[in-house]
């Protein structure tokens, strides 16, 4: 199952892709303003998936911040194997959406 992000990218291609073919193709047998219309439609499709890249971006920014409370949270706990599971694995996750957003 292909993820939202991927497809969205993959539209921004497209929306990409069909921009330039409009704005600089100009033995496409279209009227300006099917050309013009082509252009704003891809153009404001780009910004749209920008919008909800970004929101991705920003869930997983607080995903991150309630793995960090948890791991403020474990501190309180004593020293041994199971504290030192949990934060493995929180760290692990936690670098692992760090590589995600940057």
């Amino acid at each position: 199952m292909e993820k939202s992000i991927d497809i969205l990218m993959n539209i921004s291609d497209k929306c990409y892709s069909h921009t330039t073919i409009y704005k600089f193709n100009k033995d496409i047998d279209v009227s300006e303003k099917y050309r013009k219309g082509r252009i704003t439609a891809s153009q404001w499709l780009n910004e749209l998936i920008y919008h909800y890249i970004n929101k991705e971006k920003m869930f997983l920014k607080e995903f991150k911040k309630h793995i960090q409370q948890q791991k403020a949270d474990i501190h309180k706990l004593r020293n041994g194997e199971y504290k030192k599971g949990l934060y493995d694995q929180l760290n692990e996750i936690e670098g692992l959406i760090d590589d995600r957003t940057n």
